[in-house]
C-alpha cells in the first residue's frame, strides 16, 4: 500500500515538474523570421497583422494585431535556435466618453534576463498621426498606425515615469 501511495505522489510531483517547465514548451527554429511565421500561426494572426519587428538591446521584439488588439512577442535566441515567447496578453482599449487617446504599458523579462518596459496605447481621434515620449529629459516620436490607431515604445523607464502627449498635424 505504502508503494502505491509513493509511486502516484512520485509520478504526480513528475508531471507537475514537466509542466512547469516553461523551455519544453517553446519550439526552435533555424532563423527568425521561421519563428516569426510559426508563432504568428501558433497564436492565430496573419503575417501581414505584423506592425514591426523591433531591436532593442539586442534583443527582438514583434509588435502585431491581433483580434482587434495588440500582441508582443519576443524572439529568443539560443544555442537550439529561436523560439517565440508571448507573456503578456492581448491589450486593446475600451472608450467611454470622448477621449483622444489612452495608454497603458507593462513589463517585460527577457529569457536572457533584460527587464523591458512597453508603452502601448491608442488614438481615437484620426488627426493625430504621432505620439511624443518624454521621459529622463528625452524626447521621441512614435508612429500611429492609422487603420488601428495602435502606438507603442520599448524603453528601459518605469511606466511611471514617462509622459505621452499627441502631435496633431
Amino acid at each position: 500500500m505504502k508503494k502505491s501511495i509513493y509511486l502516484i505522489i512520485s509520478l504526480c510531483l513528475m508531471f507537475f515538474v514537466v509542466g512547469c517547465n516553461q523551455d519544453s514548451a517553446t519550439e526552435w527554429y533555424d532563423s527568425k523570421e521561421v519563428a516569426i511565421e510559426s508563432g504568428l500561426k501558433h497564436e492565430g494572426a496573419e503575417i501581414n497583422s505584423v506592425l514591426s519587428i523591433e531591436e532593442f538591446e539586442n534583443e527582438t521584439f514583434v509588435f502585431y494585431e491581433y483580434m482587434g488588439g495588440l500582441g508582443v512577442a519576443n524572439v529568443v535566441e539560443s544555442e537550439k535556435g529561436y523560439g517565440w515567447k508571448r507573456s503578456q496578453p492581448y491589450t486593446d482599449f475600451e472608450v467611454g466618453g470622448v477621449l483622444a487617446y489612452s495608454t497603458s504599458g507593462f513589463d517585460i523579462e527577457t529569457e536572457t534576463g533584460l527587464s523591458v518596459s512597453v508603452l502601448i496605447g491608442k488614438t481615437f481621434d484620426s488627426s493625430i498621426q504621432e505620439m511624443k515620449l518624454l521621459g529622463y529629459g528625452t524626447e521621441r516620436k512614435l508612429k500611429v498606425f492609422v487603420h488601428s490607431g495602435f502606438f507603442y515604445a520599448l524603453h528601459k523607464m518605469p511606466i511611471d515615469e514617462v509622459d505621452v502627449s499627441p502631435i496633431v498635424n
